[in-house]
């Protein structure tokens, strides 16, 4: 069994008011001052937005190296174009020196770039060692949204280097159903927004992970979005307290009745 099944990790993007602000995206909060309550509430781990860390403080980036709750995954939002080697080099180092297990990467948007965006991502993948989870989220928008051509580019690259993320809660059963039918195994994680409109019966949850588990999912999860996000009035602390009641849904959710 692998180390992460059914862990469940915080995404501090969901915290963060200046996740989707035009230009520098400057982070509004220190993680590390948050990072008692996390782990006191039962995250296992925190998928960490990188501008929380790379745009930090350096004395905020050290206090990242010692939070009780681990850095498990690095979010990065580089979207692989050839100027953006630096970034993407400092997204490798900043992961590592965070010992992060993984690191979130997508492909960039423009379609006739996509075989640059494959050579960069084979480039980036080399800065990182094995084992190290490298999990693409093949983000609509990309040009890896679509399942097909995803799994074909990660079989040329050599499928054992890299994993698929999708977002495993809300849509349709037969969407869940297609990522699967391309990706298989290769889908280890799940991002997830229970409750954008308000909570949702357990029921509707448990239906989901049933169907999740038939498919083979065996990985982990992190409470990216909830309940309030991108609202005009959000505030962190609401944010946080909707995340710590998904998460503990879907916990509760994981275990058979």
């Amino acid at each position: 069994m692998n180390s992460y099944r059914d862990k469940i990790y915080l995404g501090t993007v969901l915290l963060e008011k200046n996740r989707w602000v035009d230009g520098v995206r400057q982070p509004s909060l220190q993680v590390s001052d948050w990072a008692e309550r996390i782990a006191s509430d039962g995250f296992d781990g925190l998928e960490l937005w990188e501008n929380h860390a790379v745009l930090a403080s350096d004395e905020e980036r050290e206090r990242l190296r010692a939070l009780p709750v681990p850095v498990t995954l690095f979010n990065s939002y580089d979207r692989c174009e050839d100027e953006t080697l630096a970034a993407r080099r400092l997204a490798a180092e900043t992961a590592l020196a965070l010992g992060a297990e993984g690191m979130k990467f997508n492909f960039g948007r423009i379609a006739d770039r996509h075989e640059r965006y494959v050579g960069n991502v084979a480039e980036w993948r080399a800065m990182l060692p094995d084992p190290f989870r490298f999990l693409c989220e093949c983000h609509g928008g990309t040009t890896m949204e679509n399942p097909e051509r995803a799994s074909a580019v990660f079989r040329d690259l050599g499928r054992e280097k890299y994993e698929v993320i999708i977002h495993g809660f809300g849509g349709a059963d037969d969407g869940i159903r297609k990522q699967f039918a391309c990706h298989g195994d290769r889908i280890t994680h799940i991002h997830v927004c229970l409750s954008s409109d308000g909570p949702v019966p357990d029921e509707t949850v448990r239906a989901r992970v049933a169907l999740l588990r038939s498919l083979g999912f065996v990985g982990s999860f992190t409470i990216e979005f909830t309940e309030g996000v991108g609202a005009d009035d959000e505030e962190a602390e609401t944010l946080y307290r909707h995340a710590v009641r998904d998460m503990k849904q879907l916990r509760r959710c994981l275990v058979p009745e």
